[in-house]
């Protein structure tokens, strides 16, 4: 099923679609590589499906307690099946950016929808904890992937991503995979991880909470910058 953009799909259609997603094995990375891509593909290529999925959000309870803004990107997940290993969600770039090398609780897919990554992959010879020495972290690889890229990354693969403004991706993530992910800042290295919803405290969970303004916001320019 594919929804014009001129369309309006039902819940019933939305669903239709959602629950007729495959399941992906992120064991075998790159068979789900595979997978994603297809799946990315299907939904970012429909802007009446995405648009309705964006829009159901705010009445769906688990959905909207997900979103989040950061300091480098807000996220509003739009579908979420840890069955099928399926965390579906808009990546969305703030101004802010600074470097920070970096692996994920999870590994994930990335398709870009909007926008400009500057991305670094690394290595390094050492422990991922607080005596890691940031001059120790080596460039492998360097690329500018511009809209219309699509990029798989296991969970523990070291990098950073700049971004433009504004740039926007859809992301299938698996479920996690680690309690914490390493982050080291390349300014001055400062370590601090990143922990999932379960092991924060209710101050952060508050702290991190995309409110209702901000969702508008974004839903406003996910519109005006030909997303939805």
């Amino acid at each position: 099923m594919t929804m014009t953009t001129g369309s309006a799909p039902t819940e019933t259609d939305v669903l239709a679609v959602m629950n007729d997603l495959p399941a992906v094995d992120w064991s075998d990375i790159e068979g789900a590589a595979d997978t994603t891509r297809r799946i990315a593909l299907r939904l970012g290529g429909d802007r009446a499906l995405l648009r309705a999925l964006v829009d159901r959000v705010p009445t769906t309870p688990d959905l909207r307690a997900k979103c989040e803004c950061h300091a480098l990107d807000d996220k509003i997940v739009i579908w979420d099946d840890q069955d099928k290993g399926l965390r579906i969600r808009l990546r969305l770039a703030n101004t802010s950016q600074y470097e920070r090398v970096h692996n994920h609780r999870y590994s994930f897919t990335a398709y870009l929808l909007y926008g400009r990554y500057y991305h670094t992959m690394y290595a390094t010879d050492q422990p991922l904890d607080e005596t890691a020495d940031v001059t120790r972290f080596w460039p492998r690889t360097v690329r500018e992937e511009e809209t219309g890229a699509i990029i798989t990354l296991h969970h523990e693969q070291l990098h950073t991503t700049l971004t433009d403004p504004e740039t926007v991706s859809l992301m299938i993530q698996s479920p996690a995979q680690k309690a914490r992910a390493f982050m080291i800042r390349r300014e001055d290295g400062h370590v601090w991880w990143r922990l999932g919803a379960a092991e924060e405290d209710e101050a952060r969970r508050r702290e991190v909470q995309m409110p209702d303004e901000r969702f508008a916001h974004w839903r406003g320019r996910l519109t005006a910058l030909g997303v939805l």
